[in-house]
C-alpha cells in the first residue's frame, strides 16, 4: 500500500510525536490517541490497521508482555521498540519459538546509537539509577532495538524480510535474522545468570 493509505496504529500515546513524525514521513493515517490501550483492547473496540508499530512502557514486562500478545493475535505486521534485555527473557524466547514453529519468527533491526526516551513534563522524570550519564534529566538513554514481524502472512513475512537484507546499508544500522546472529553491538554490557542461559537456548555464542 501506498504511504498515503497505510493505516498505522501505535496504542502507547505519549505527547503525538508518533503522529507527527510518521506524518513528515508521508504516512498520513496514525492512530496514536491518548485513549487507555488496555480498556480499549478488552472492549474490542481497537481501531481498524494495517500495521503496528509501537513502543511499549518498559517499567514493567508486564506492559512489554501485553503489547506482544496483542500484536500476535491480531495478525498483523508488527514493529515494536523493546529493551535488549527483554529479548533475552523466558517470556520473549516463547513468544520467539510460538512463532518460529509456524515460519513467521521475528527479525531484528538494530539502530545506530541508543535512543534516547524522553519523559514528559507531568511525570516524574526517571530515577537517577537509570539514566545514562549523558542524558538529561527528563531523559532516559536505553540499549534498545526494532523488533519486528509479518503477522499471520508468511508470504509478506518473508517480503520483510527481503527488504531488511536489501535496504539495511545505512551506516551503523544492522539488522540480524536471529537472536543468534545479533551483532555484538546489539548485545546487552551485562548478562545476568538467567539471561545467559536463554542466549544459550536461543544459539547465541558468548565469549567469556
Amino acid at each position: 500500500q501506498a504511504c498515503a493509505n497505510l493505516q498505522i496504529y501505535d496504542p502507547y500515546y505519549c505527547q503525538g510525536g508518533t503522529k507527527r513524525r510518521l506524518g513528515k514521513l508521508g504516512f498520513d493515517h496514525v492512530h496514536n490517541e491518548n485513549e487507555d490501550f488496555y480498556v480499549v483492547a478488552k472492549s474490542e473496540n481497537v481501531t481498524a490497521f494495517d500495521v503496528l508499530v509501537t513502543n511499549p512502557p518498559f517499567s514493567d514486562a508486564e506492559h512489554v508482555t501485553f503489547a506482544l500478545d496483542f500484536a500476535i493475535s491480531s495478525g498483523k505486521p508488527w514493529l515494536m521498540i523493546l529493551p535488549v534485555s527483554f529479548i533475552f527473557s523466558d517470556i520473549f524466547t516463547r513468544v520467539e519459538q510460538v512463532l518460529g514453529a509456524d515460519g513467521l519468527r521475528p527479525f531484528y533491526v538494530v539502530p545506530g546509537k541508543k535512543y534516547n526516551f524522553k519523559t514528559p513534563a507531568p511525570l516524574p522524570p526517571p530515577p537517577k539509577i537509570d539514566r545514562h550519564h549523558q542524558a538529561r534529566t527528563r531523559s532516559r538513554i536505553s540499549h534498545t532495538l526494532w523488533v519486528v514481524q509479518g503477522g499471520a502472512d508468511k508470504e509478506l513475512h518473508q517480503r520483510l524480510l527481503e527488504v531488511a537484507r536489501s535496504s539495511f546499508d545505512e551506516e551503523g544500522v544492522e539488522w540480524a535474522e536471529s537472536v543468534s546472529e545479533l551483532p555484538k553491538s546489539a548485545l546487552p554490557g551485562h548478562f545476568t545468570k538467567d539471561m545467559k542461559r536463554v542466549a544459550e537456548l536461543q544459539g547465541l555464542v558468548l565469549s567469556d
